[in-house]
């Protein structure tokens, strides 16, 4: 409410003081506005402050967040919600809604905790992914649609993902084991999963998921609407919708 009352009041910048789901937040309220999202990171992942190349000193961020150039990024619209990180549905929305539940850890530790703890009984889902470029149908760990190269406190998963090109990195992650899911998992850290059989990795400006069972959509470490049995849920990229300090 804070945000969106800023934008319709005409300030020029707005500077955010949290983590990625604080970001997440704020955004809502500043989408397709002039007015200027200032990130000062103090979150576990962080994910939108290490793109934009934030500094993770608090008084050099504050510093950048108040005098630093303006420049305008892309978004993702899933109906009347944004995300300007990824939108996904499957083993990766899992792991984030376990992470959000962690008290005991703080930092990229609870993801990887996360990733341990979900791949003990998760099953993939029957996923239909429409794109660009055609179509996806069958079990898959994962489809993530990301704007920017990295999620979940560092992991790269769309390495050439960029935040201004007008396109989203949509990542489909076929079915794998267990034992060949954890094999592959600390090479997203480094991008290196790029080239896995299981992988595929392509450039598009929408998408529509549907999965077989109730899951969620996740965007941004938050939860962002249910998917029930069938449901189409369509998502694009907004270019530029969204300015930015940095």
């Amino acid at each position: 409410m804070q945000a969106y009352r800023a934008a319709q009041d005409g300030v020029e910048r707005l500077i955010v003081v949290g983590g990625d789901g604080t970001m997440h937040f704020a955004l809502q309220g500043l989408a397709g506005s002039e007015c200027a999202l200032g990130v000062v990171p103090l979150g576990s992942g962080n994910d939108l402050a290490g793109s934009l190349g934030v500094p993770a000193k608090l008084d050099e961020a504050v510093e950048r967040a108040i005098s630093g150039p303006i420049r305008k990024i892309d978004l993702i619209r899933v109906g009347p919600m944004y995300s300007v990180s990824y939108l996904g549905v499957g083993f990766d929305s899992e792991v984030t809604r376990t992470a959000n539940q962690v008290k005991h850890l703080r930092g990229p530790l609870i993801y990887i905790w996360a990733v341990i703890k979900t791949l003990a009984t998760f099953q993939p889902p029957h996923l239909r992914v429409e794109h660009d470029g055609g179509i996806f149908e069958g079990k898959a760990m994962f489809a993530v649609a990301a704007n920017l190269p990295r999620f979940g406190g560092g992991m790269r998963i769309a390495p050439d993902a960029r935040i201004d090109d007008g396109l989203l990195d949509l990542v489909i992650v076929r079915e794998v084991s267990k034992a060949g899911l954890l094999r592959v998992f600390p090479k997203v850290y480094g991008g290196k999963h790029v080239g896995h059989p299981a992988v595929e990795i392509l450039r598009t400006r929408r998408a529509v998921l549907s999965v077989d069972r109730p899951m969620h959509l996740y965007g941004g470490g938050e939860p962002v609407r249910p998917m029930a049995p069938g449901d189409r849920v369509e998502l694009e990229v907004l270019p530029g919708a969204l300015a930015v300090v940095g």
